[in-house]
């Protein structure tokens, strides 16, 4: 099976709900108030597809075929526009995913037209299209300035060890109680820490300015900072002795996270409705 791309949305490794605040735009620009015309594909199929326990949480692209599973409306709008929570305002309850049992999901099955598979831009731009046909979405475009972390090295230096030439990539990412997150590396790099495990566990980007360009072998025991409400009380029977966040978890690998600003484009969903039938 050739899997050219894979994002995962949820990883039922943690029943985690969804608590980001909605972020209004500073200076949007009227977009989108009519789709624009562009490829789209040439069959898709949307179905309701509750939470029972079992199968992938996720959007796949194999080969000629954009897979999605278990996903929300919001998941499916994040992926067309390259986005992440924070980047989009204006979703309905139903639109966003919480805890899995309670979430509205989709499992959605679409063909690109015969001939070679096109890159991973045109199945996003493909599906702009089915959701404003199917999903009657309609979006504003602007941009706004958002928290973000930088990931540097901590003065004394990392306190990782260097992976041997001989160890391959591999990770076990395991829960600790009701929020607590392991993470076993061998042989994982700085951007495959940030891009594969970090950014799914804080509402805000982070960027590797650590200079780190060696694989390490650690493990990570942390708190989920977008589990955890604002001024929540630590948590019992994490397995971690002081209920560790993220940051302070980080500073035990000779890491820091340092909290920045940065600009990114946002999104505003003026209208979306449940999805029109197959």
């Amino acid at each position: 099976m050739d899997i050219r791309d894979i994002r995962v949305f949820y990883s039922g490794r943690l029943a985690l709900a969804g608590v980001l605040a909605a972020i209004a735009l500073t200076h949007p620009q009227d977009c989108n108030a009519q789709p624009v015309a562009g490829p789209e594909f040439d069959v898709a199929s949307i179905k309701l597809q509750p939470w029972t326990g079992n199968g992938s949480i996720a959007i796949f692209i194999r080969g000629s075929t954009l897979d999605a599973e278990h996903v929300s409306v919001l998941d499916l709008i994040e992926f067309a526009y390259d986005m992440r929570d924070i980047q989009v305002s204006g979703a309905p309850a139903w639109v966003r995913r919480a805890a899995l049992v309670d979430s509205e999901l989709y499992q959605v099955v679409a063909k690109v037209p015969e001939g070679a598979p096109p890159p991973q831009g045109v199945f996003r731009q493909m599906l702009k299209a089915l959701l404003a046909d199917r999903f009657k979405l309609r979006v504003r475009l602007g941009q706004k300035q958002l928290d973000v972390y930088k990931l540097v090295v901590s003065p004394d230096g990392p306190r990782m060890k260097e992976s041997a030439a001989d160890t391959h990539f591999d990770f076990r990412v395991s829960s600790i109680g009701k929020y607590g997150v392991r993470i076993m590396a061998s042989h994982m790099t700085m951007e495959e820490l940030i891009s594969h495990q970090l950014c799914s566990y804080t509402d805000r980007p982070i960027f590797d300015e650590t200079g780190l360009s060696s694989p390490y072998d650690f493990t990570l025991e942390f708190i989920a900072e977008n589990a955890v409400h604002e001024n929540a009380a630590p948590v019992e029977g994490t397995g971690i002795d002081d209920a560790r966040p993220l940051a302070a978890a980080i500073r035990l690998l000779g890491l820091r996270l340092e909290p920045g600003k940065a600009m990114f484009d946002t999104i505003a969903i003026d209208r979306v409705e449940r999805p029109t039938a197959n």
